[in-house]
């Protein structure tokens, strides 16, 4: 199976990561000079909601004070 195209790029000093259209993650090994995907159930360990399910909280309005 061919490579796929990587629309994104993430690299670090040590690691460098590639997204592919489908949303595939591919880690690349420098030992072996090749791309690794990553498992189906990488990203689906964190405990958090995801991103289409998260709401951004309004920020409070301050009421000026009257005291002096």
């Amino acid at each position: 199976m061919p490579m796929p195209r990587l629309i994104q790029i993430c690299a670090s000093q040590n690691d460098l990561f590639g997204l592919a259209g489908d949303g595939t993650v591919f880690q690349y090994n420098f030992n072996s000079n090749a791309w690794a995907q990553l498992g189906q159930d990488w990203g689906d360990q964190a405990e958090g909601p995801r991103a289409e399910s998260r709401s951004t909280p309004k920020a409070a309005s301050a009421k000026p004070s009257s005291k002096r």
